[in-house]
């Protein structure tokens, strides 16, 4: 028989070459994830920038332009106008505070009179009359006469009962009595009183 028997069964076709692989978009957690990183990126360059920036502004050394202009970091600067401080000024303020300091401590011990005398003019009874005024430490003296032994007994009794008198008087003894020329009795008054009262700082605060 003439018959040919087929050699092989794959089809003659031609083989295509133009065949590309499959891709496929990417998804929307992707981009999300890459944008979330770029900004991040992009943050950590602005601090970076900005420390940097800070950083040179503070330590920056001086330096000078060929026209002699110069710019300095702010270390720099403090450093150069503490050099350039006025060394007389700087006396002269030291001078001035220790001034100061003297001028208040004279204030606070300075004993102020016209508190008292106003006081004693308040609580002292019309027949009795202060001739003479000492003060120290301990308190104040006054020489004085009164028309009787009568009227002495009665200033001791406004001393101790009146409120006033009992607030600004820590103690008070008359002593000394005698009888002048013309029969009035002469005293001595140890008043012993409220430091505040004498006192010039407290007497002149304001709304005294």
């Amino acid at each position: 028989m003439d018959s040919k028997i087929p050699t092989s069964f794959i089809p003659k076709d031609t083989i295509r070459t133009d065949l590309r692989p499959r891709t496929e978009p990417a998804s929307i957690l992707t981009i999300i994830a890459l944008l979330f990183l770029a900004g991040s990126l992009v943050y950590l360059a602005g601090i970076y920038v900005y420390r940097y920036l800070v950083y040179n502004e503070i330590n920056k050394p001086c330096v000078t332009t060929a026209e002699g202009a110069g710019s300095c970091g702010l270390q720099e600067s403090l450093k150069i106008e503490t050099k350039e401080l006025d060394r007389s000024k700087l006396e002269s303020l030291k001078q001035l505070d220790t001034k100061l300091k003297q001028g208040t401590s004279v204030l606070n011990h300075h004993v102020a009179l016209k508190p008292l005398f106003d006081f004693l003019g308040r609580t002292t009874i019309q027949n009795i009359q202060y001739l003479k005024f000492q003060f120290d430490k301990t308190g104040v003296t006054i020489s004085g006469v009164a028309k009787s032994y009568e009227d002495i007994a009665y200033q001791q009794k406004v001393f101790g009962t009146n409120d006033e008198a009992k607030n600004k008087i820590r103690s008070f003894v008359f002593s000394n009595f005698d009888l002048d020329p013309k029969g009035q009795v002469t005293f001595q008054l140890a008043l012993v009183v409220d430091d505040k009262l004498l006192s010039y700082v407290e007497t002149n605060q304001p709304n005294q």
